[in-house]
């Protein structure tokens, strides 16, 4: 398979040394910053989940083709997938994304949330280039 250039594609980041999670969203037909928000001092694994459901609320609000995102986050799609994280931090976005997922479930299942290959492809193009 060819490197994605249709969909969205997400990514978090952690900072230890200034204590901060933040994640986007990148449109990869454009190149565009779709979505961005500073979550603070929280886990990789939220900020990589909390992408991949801003982009899933981004889709369902703007009719937004292909219906397709992608991330590096293994976990992110696991979680997605569930529709339940396996986090024990105790955070009120992780759980309104996970009531938004199931309630809206009609809808978000026609979502396709796909891992794009690191190795392969490079980093996504959502990826923050401070590793």
């Amino acid at each position: 398979m060819r490197r994605p250039t249709e969909g969205i594609a997400t990514d978090a980041a952690h900072s230890t040394k200034n204590l901060l999670t933040e994640y986007q969203g990148i449109n990869l037909a454009t190149g565009e910053q779709i979505f961005y928000r500073n979550l603070g001092n929280q886990t990789v694994n939220i900020g990589e989940f909390l992408a991949v459901v801003e982009a899933v609320k981004y889709i369902i609000e703007n009719d937004f083709q292909p219906r397709i995102i992608y991330t590096d986050s293994k976990t992110a799609i696991s979680w997605f997938q569930n529709k339940s994280t396996a986090s024990n931090k105790q955070n009120n976005d992780l759980k309104k994304a996970e009531l938004f997922l199931r309630v809206l479930a009609t809808d978000v299942d026609t979502i396709e949330v796909r891992h794009w290959d690191n190795r392969r492809w490079g980093e996504t193009p959502a990826d923050f280039g401070n590793k």
